[in-house]
């Protein structure tokens, strides 16, 4: 696996990295690549949530905690420089095998260290039972990225304030608080933060490539397309039918539909689940017209096979989660 490095190691911002993965996933001819990096306080939520739903703004703007969306699916995440942000980019469509090897690699790399990981769930590292790592995936044609977090030595007051997870997803973990449910390898291990870095680097990594300063120009072009305020703020339109979230093997789903007179006019999908390609447009072609019921829905969708743009997400979940009694 080949070591991605920049010229220089000046303070960026959180979403130049994200850039930089697309641009190491798009540019690059290595099959596989790893870096590394950290950021001042900044809080990153998954490109299908809704802001106000899963951040505390007046926080945020109290100390200084910068706000950005990504591409990639998943939940909202805090980060500062005692997280360390690790991206992995990998040749190839299978999402679900890509995912999987990063997982078990990080886990490994821990395990050398003498640290006991286990892999939790969809997305999560767990050490002691606590969460150490969440993770997240994001596509492109022909590559695949998966980028996550290490809290190593985080401000978890920021952490439990910057981000308002939902009752429900707290409730599903068995936990009454984040504090809770997350830990610092600091706890964990005697290394320092920066021989940490270098042990996930050689064990993980057996080159390099220094990133040249053209490289690193075209990089924040794309970097730009984060800082748009539509792209990270997102649309509101209103909708006449709102499921609110709902927890499933996919992750929090909230559906809302748009009607005139009864008929679909458009259907909105959010939440922290994964997307595996982008399903709105079908989705909204298939309904377009329909009548806001069940079984002309289910019609409408016969062949659609919603898990192949959403993981985990099958059509009839989606029927369910609009149609149960609670709704």
């Amino acid at each position: 696996m080949k070591h991605i490095l920049l010229p220089d190691n000046r303070p960026r911002r959180l979403v130049f990295y994200l850039a930089m993965e697309e641009y190491v996933a798009r540019c690059l001819d290595e099959k596989e690549c790893f870096f590394m990096w950290q950021v001042a306080p900044t809080v990153i939520f998954g490109r299908n949530q809704v802001l106000e739903a899963e951040i505390n703004l007046p926080y945020c703007q109290e100390n200084n905690i910068s706000i950005f969306r990504r591409k990639s699916g998943g939940g909202c995440v805090y980060s500062d420089m005692g997280n360390i942000m690790l991206s992995y980019i990998k040749d190839g469509d299978s999402v679900g095998f890509v995912f999987d090897t990063y997982m078990r690699l990080i886990a490994f790399a821990l395990q050398k260290a003498g640290i006991e990981a286990q892999v939790s769930g969809r997305n999560d590292i767990l050490v002691d039972g606590r969460k150490v790592s969440g993770n997240a995936f994001y596509q492109l044609p022909g590559r695949s990225i998966v980028h996550g977090t290490m809290l190593f030595d985080t401000n978890f007051d920021h952490l439990v304030n910057a981000i308002t997870p939902s009752n429900k997803k707290l409730q599903s973990k068995g936990v009454a608080s984040v504090r809770q449910r997350v830990t610092n390898l600091v706890e964990h291990t005697s290394m320092s933060i920066e021989d940490f870095k270098k042990h996930m680097i050689t064990t993980l990594c057996d080159s390099e490539r220094m990133l040249t300063w053209d490289e690193v120009a075209a990089i924040e072009e794309i970097e730009r397309t984060y800082l748009d305020e539509a792209f990270i703020y997102g649309r509101s339109p209103r909708y006449s039918f709102d499921s609110g979230m709902q927890h499933t093997k996919a992750g929090e789903v909230a559906v809302e539909i748009a009607l005139r007179h009864g008929l679909i006019e458009g259907v909105e999908l959010k939440g922290d689940f994964f997307v595996l390609q982008d399903y709105a447009q079908e989705l909204n072609k298939r309904l377009d017209g329909v009548a806001f019921e069940r079984k002309p829905m289910q019609e409408a969708l016969k062949t659609f096979n919603l898990d192949m743009y959403i993981k985990d997400l099958t059509t009839d979940d989606f029927i369910e989660i609009i149609f149960t009694e609670n709704n």
